[in-house]
């Protein structure tokens, strides 16, 4: 495998071009309309910090809801029951992932996080964006599994049965990377379950599928290959947290098994793993996430191509003209899966 290592940019965008031109106003550093109703809207956001010692954690906002969401800042509520060990945390790298009920789309901030006594999570945010439905659709996420198997406290360095069972029946999980300390990134990624594959006890493979290009995670991962994974099974409130180092591979050989429709992926991360744990998370069945009662209807929203729109150029002339470009390509993107 190493003889396919990919280990530079231009190698990289050799096999994934670079995006559009206009995806690098996607990014904001302040809240805006749709932000705020985004956060309004969530009922659960995926934290994760740049200590490679802490798991991507979660957190009920349907009954502990945002505290103050205004200009740059972000304030939330922090469970009593989340203790970390690396208290306090001051300004360290972290990102947000927001999970709005029944929605694909969602919004994703990048920042800086403190953790105050223990109790609020202060979030000052860097970049701001939102980001397409594509992962969830591939995933089904918002079909609920049956899971009945009892939460066991399992960890270790080498993946366990159960742990390798919950890795094939999972179809989502957050990916967490790093550019060394000075920021983070928390992308998802989707497909049928089983997508992952476990190459061996020590080993994953996880496939990268077509995106909007701009490859974050995959850029970090060249630069830091810090790593962690949260792998989820929708319906359940378990959790399998998974960290190590990680690098990317083309092998056509390697790829071939990962075909969905015909197509391999052009990359896929090789993730050399170091822990891994289950964590009990009732917060994500506390917060409906699977309950259909709970999910919004996308009609009573803003459409995701008029949110991106706005949020890179503005509610003007340029805005609106700007809409009829993204809708066209969100459509084709979502018939276009693989």
């Amino acid at each position: 495998m190493p003889e396919h290592r990919i280990e530079s940019l231009s190698a990289l965008r050799a096999l994934i071009p670079p995006p559009p031109a206009m995806m690098h106003k996607r990014l904001q550093r302040r809240l805006d309309e749709h932000c705020l109703m985004m956060i309004r809207q969530a009922t659960v956001c995926a934290v994760g910090f740049a200590d490679p010692r802490l798991d991507i954690e979660y957190l009920d906002l349907r009954h502990h809801p945002v505290l103050r969401a205004e200009g740059q800042d972000i304030l939330l509520p922090w469970p009593a029951d989340k203790a970390i060990s690396q208290q306090p945390i001051e300004e360290m790298a972290c990102s947000l992932y927001f999970i709005l009920p029944g929605v694909g789309f969602t919004l994703r901030a990048n920042g800086r996080g403190s953790l105050r006594a223990g109790k609020l999570l202060d979030f000052r945010a860097e970049a701001l964006f939102l980001h397409c439905s594509r992962a969830k659709v591939r995933a089904d996420f918002w079909r609920a599994r049956e899971y009945t198997t009892p939460f066991i406290a399992d960890t270790g360095q080498a993946l366990s049965e159960p742990a390798q069972a919950f890795i094939a029946a999972s179809p989502y999980l957050l990916m967490l990377t790093q550019r060394q300390a000075d920021a983070t990134e928390m992308s998802p990624r989707g497909d049928p379950a089983g997508f992952v594959q476990v190459l061996d006890r020590h080993t994953l493979l996880v496939p990268e599928r077509p995106g909007n290009k701009v490859a974050c995670s995959l850029s970090n991962i060249l630069v830091d290959g810090a790593l962690r994974l949260s792998f989820l099974q929708p319906g359940a409130d378990t959790v399998l947290s998974v960290a190590g180092r990680a690098w990317l591979n083309n092998d056509s050989n390697l790829l071939a098994p990962l075909a969905i429709n015909g197509k391999p992926p052009r990359v896929a991360t090789v993730v050399n793993i170091e822990r891994y744990r289950f964590q009990h998370c009732p917060e994500l069945l506390a917060a409906g996430l699977w309950d259909r009662a709970t999910h919004l209807d996308e009609r009573q929203i803003p459409a995701f191509s008029k949110m991106l729109s706005e949020h890179m150029n503005g509610t003007g002339l340029l805005g609106k003209a700007t809409s009829l470009v993204v809708d066209a390509v969100v459509k084709h993107d979502l018939r276009h899966l693989y």
